[in-house]
């Protein structure tokens, strides 16, 4: 029989939330250095011994900046697939190894538990998102800054149209899923175990934007209002007490943004079902070539959203447990 001390250790975290998330973050990129260097070895290991052949990339990286986003996903477009899922899986074990060792967690204490309500929850955050960004884009074609030509070829040149659905939707899903882990499964809730819903909502949603601030025609009003779908998120998870909503809603909202709409998701253009023209170019109301994310009617959906939510007393607290 394990005494009570013994029990009491097991289960609690080694640091403190502000320490944990903290090495959370800074181990999240040394170990994804460390380990991108050592493939990059190994593949070329493998490439000079002629057991792999890799596409000749290096001279079209060469003349690239490392900042210069926009030239470097349109070289690795190609490779965006691999590399999304790739990133996905990392942020999985990643954060399953980390919450583990540190904080005595499970993914499943995370909120990732497959609990009844799972699916339903998902599904309603996927319709919350297809609906928010339908209203902006149908407020964008009526105040004339875009309009549709048509339909376009929603695939490259060269990739089946079904192929390339199939993969954008399983590359948007693992983002959704990898980067609520990250933002709403540990940083929020190991946050809110020490400052609070407020404090946590608002650190986790900051640091949530500026990651997202390298991406190409991101601006300051972008990152503000992903500040506000940052807390937008961490409200479905307090409001549900797990990471599928926020993940079903993620997900949509990549997906239909980019696919469905056709309009750039966080400044990556993606290959739409539609042809969308951009009437006002840089437009301040629609977000310009960063998409509605960095657009004022973006803003104004997400104030009303919040405004709703906060009407139906978001704040009372998790419905459902994690375990």
């Amino acid at each position: 029989m394990e005494s009570p001390e013994h029990g009491r250790d097991e289960r609690e975290p080694i640091f403190g939330p502000y320490v944990s998330v903290l090495l959370y973050i800074v181990g999240y990129f040394v170990v994804g250095i460390v380990l991108s260097m050592i493939l990059a070895v190994g593949v070329g290991l493998l490439t000079g011994l002629g057991i792999v052949q890799m596409p000749p990339i290096e001279e079209e990286l060469a003349g690239i900046g490392p900042m210069d986003i926009e030239a470097i996903l349109k070289i690795m477009e190609p490779y965006l697939f691999y590399l999304v899922v790739a990133s996905g899986l990392y942020t999985i074990l990643y954060t399953w190894a980390f919450a583990r060792i540190l904080d005595r967690k499970r993914l499943r204490d995370l909120g990732l538990k497959l609990h009844r309500a799972w699916l339903g929850n998902f599904a309603k955050g996927a319709a919350l998102a297809v609906l928010i960004l339908g209203v902006i884009f149908v407020f964008s074609l009526a105040v004339g800054t875009i309009r549709v030509e048509g339909f376009s070829r929603a695939a490259p040149e060269g990739i089946s149209v079904v192929v390339y659905f199939l993969g954008a939707l399983l590359a948007f899903l693992s983002v959704g899923i990898y980067e609520e882990l990250m933002f709403r499964g540990y940083i929020l809730q190991r946050l809110n175990d020490r400052a609070g819903k407020i404090a946590s909502i608002l650190v986790s949603s900051v640091i949530f934007a500026v990651m997202h601030g390298l991406n190409p025609g991101a601006d300051a009003f972008g990152i503000f209002n992903t500040v506000g779908i940052g807390a937008i998120l961490c409200v479905l998870y307090f409001r549900t007490g797990s990471l599928w909503m926020p993940i079903g809603f993620h997900t949509a909202w990549n997906f239909s943004l980019g696919y469905l709409y056709s309009l750039p998701v966080s400044g990556i253009p993606l290959y739409g079902v539609l042809n969308v023209v951009e009437i006002e170019p840089g437009s301040r109301l629609t977000g310009g070539s960063y998409g509605p994310e960095a657009g004022l009617a973006c803003t104004v959906a997400l104030a009303v959203w919040g405004a709703w939510l906060i009407w139906k007393r978001t704040g009372r607290g998790p419905t459902e447990g994690h375990s």
